[in-house]
């Protein structure tokens, strides 16, 4: 996956979990003179490669009265791929899906918390989000058909303890709508780590087989040495903020480790993985040659 550099458009909104998270903030969108000299800084400033690449983020960018506004000013300053995560429910407008691929927009992210709109819809507090979304998601790729562009679509999935055990179900909605790409991110603190790695690398099995890389966010290399390459190496928010079992193990400069107060059935599977030295060379070679969101 490509990395990206987040410029949030505001606060509140999103898609997440209710009951993780309670029921989101109402949006509040910056303005627009100051996301213009963000987006023209973040761009100036970039190191990424391949790129410079941007991501409007934060609540709902359709939501933004001036995102056409923003995207100009992206593509003015010479961003090599733009982003937009969305809940794609702007997209059913044609009108809407059209000219943002007209605009030059041709990466989107979409978040899924469940397989089902039974589960995904009451995780999110909102009635007719799922349906919503995909509806969106169709127009678009029609869109992108009578235009002749390409386009990458990707799927944020955000794991906690309530949809866990629906990842492999979630992975095939996303495949179904359309997905280049699939992102299975820990978004709970309490979450069961060990308890979950089957889950996720279960959801990661359903992507590959339809041809759709999935990637592991928040899970150490050592909960899932046969799905290595699978495991984002996200770097830690602060030196010594692993696990003590982490800091001897050769993927320390890969990996961003157990939690650091990991304990009891959690602590007792951290462990340098078998052939850990082959394993951080073969990751190595790997995220050298492939950035980060396909």
């Amino acid at each position: 996956m490509i990395d990206f550099i987040d410029v949030a458009v505001g606060t509140g909104g999103g898609v997440a979990c209710e009951r993780c998270h309670g029921s989101a903030m109402p949006a509040e969108y910056m303005a627009t003179s100051e996301l213009l000299g963000l987006i023209t800084r973040a761009v100036a400033d970039s190191r990424t490669v391949p790129g410079p690449n941007l991501a409007l983020t934060g609540p709902e960018p359709f939501g933004h009265p001036d995102l056409p506004s923003l995207v100009a000013a992206a593509v003015d300053a010479g961003v090599s791929r733009l982003r937009i995560d969305t809940d794609a429910s702007a997209l059913r407008s044609q009108d809407n899906a059209a000219g943002v691929l007209a605009a030059g927009v041709r990466h989107f992210r979409f978040s899924l918390l469940g397989g089902s709109a039974g589960l995904h819809d009451v995780l999110a507090g909102a009635p007719g989000a799922l349906d919503a979304t995909l509806t969106g998601l169709d127009v678009l790729r029609g869109e992108v058909r009578a235009q002749g562009v390409t386009s990458c679509l990707s799927a944020l999935v955000p794991i906690c303890r309530h949809n866990l055990h629906d990842l492999p179900a979630i992975a095939a909605v996303a495949v179904e709508a359309g997905a280049n790409a699939v992102l299975l991110r820990v978004d709970d603190p309490g979450c069961d780590l060990a308890a979950a790695v089957p889950w996720m690398t279960a959801a990661c099995d359903t992507g590959v087989v339809n041809g759709v890389w999935a990637e592991i966010e928040g899970v150490p290399f050592c909960l899932a040495p046969d799905h290595a390459l699978h495991v984002s190496d996200v770097l830690r928010a602060r030196s010594g903020a692993k696990a003590p079992a982490c800091r001897d193990c050769r993927l320390d400069e890969l990996c961003g480790g157990g939690p650091v107060d990991a304990s009891g059935d959690l602590l007792a599977v951290l462990a340098p993985p078998a052939r850990a030295g082959d394993l951080a060379g073969a990751v190595s070679r790997a995220r050298g040659s492939v950035g980060h969101d396909a």
